[in-house]
């Protein structure tokens, strides 16, 4: 159960990735697409995978190439001998179980489309308008990933869950946290407010810090008391990290409102998942009589270990 737990939580330490690589055609007059693809710095197998674009399409030589909040950003032009690519197909290679996916976004004069390529379905007709719900769907899965790929928001919300005292506890700490970050999930994506990335990315690392230590104190704290409170302050500063992660894949703005509701539907699905099995890891402990107390040390000092690096390496960003 140790060797589990411990993989489990050093899997990775780009603990705030999407997973996703992101790629977007654009037409900007006949003939001509601009093409932007953004692949995570963390994403060591991206080598392997081959866009094929329609052949009736040539890509030109890549026009620039940086580095983005963790993102390689490389744009070119497709040079096509229709004057639109409705009813081609493009399609990625290379993608396996291991991968996370690519969100492919394309947007032409007749319609425009959005899709998250799987290894099961490796490409995207350009046949037809994208609806309202389908494109929503494509959000509430985009966030659903995020949470679960998160280790940084899902050993937060661990913790959460290991002090709450009893159920009744545990709603009302998660409901604070969700209420806290889709305040500030909005605000984030609206340009309410702002606050640097490598700032918030620190910050959420010092938050597991806190927070594995309060597990390791058996005597009572105001933390304790009051855990909805601080679940709902950390909370605020988790929807920056939230909104960041959603800006980064470089959506338009006219898509704000479905992506904002849809995004956030996704984490709060996903996190909810991520306590349920939680729950259950918990059930079967107390069924081979493992004393609560020595998984609760176990794993409130590996957060802490991780979070502390997380927190190193971030800082070194400013």
């Amino acid at each position: 159960m140790k060797f589990f737990l411990f993989f489990l939580f050093s899997c990775s330490l780009f603990a705030h990735q999407t997973g996703l690589s992101y790629l977007e055609l654009k037409q900007v007059k006949n003939k001509e697409v601009e093409v932007t693809y953004k692949k995570p710095l963390s994403d060591t197998r991206v080598g392997d995978i081959q866009i094929h674009y329609p052949p009736s399409c040539i890509e030109s030589d890549m026009e620039s190439t940086k580095i983005v909040n963790g993102f390689i950003i490389k744009k070119s032009k497709l040079w096509c001998t229709v004057d639109s690519l409705k009813g081609s197909r493009i399609w990625v290679e290379g993608l396996v179980k291991s991968d996370r996916g690519m969100l492919i976004r394309y947007e032409g004069k007749e319609f425009t489309k959005k899709e998250i390529l799987r290894n099961t379905t490796p490409y995207m007709l350009l046949d037809h308008q994208q609806s309202t719900l389908t494109l929503a769907f494509e959000y509430i899965e985009l966030g659903i990933f995020h949470i679960l790929t998160g280790y940084d928001h899902l050993l937060f919300v661990l913790l959460l869950f290991l002090l709450s005292v009893n159920l009744k506890s545990l709603l009302y700490t998660i409901s604070a946290f969700t209420l806290a970050h889709s305040i500030t999930l909005t605000c984030g994506i609206l340009g309410l407010v702002y606050l640097p990335s490598p700032l918030v990315e620190s910050m959420i690392a010092l938050s597991i810090i806190f927070l594995a230590k309060e597990r390791l104190i058996e005597e009572q704290t105001f933390t304790k008391e009051h855990l909805e409170v601080v679940s709902f302050s950390f909370g605020l500063l988790h929807g920056f990290g939230f909104s960041s992660s959603l800006q980064d894949i470089g959506l338009p703005h006219n898509e704000i409102p479905l992506s904002l509701f849809s995004f956030n539907v996704g984490i709060e699905l996903g996190q909810i998942f991520f306590i349920i099995v939680a729950s259950f890891m918990v059930y079967l402990l107390q069924l081979v009589n493992i004393e609560p107390k020595r998984y609760y040390k176990f794993i409130a000092y590996f957060a802490g270990i991780f979070a502390s690096f997380w927190f190193i390496q971030r800082v070194a960003t400013f």
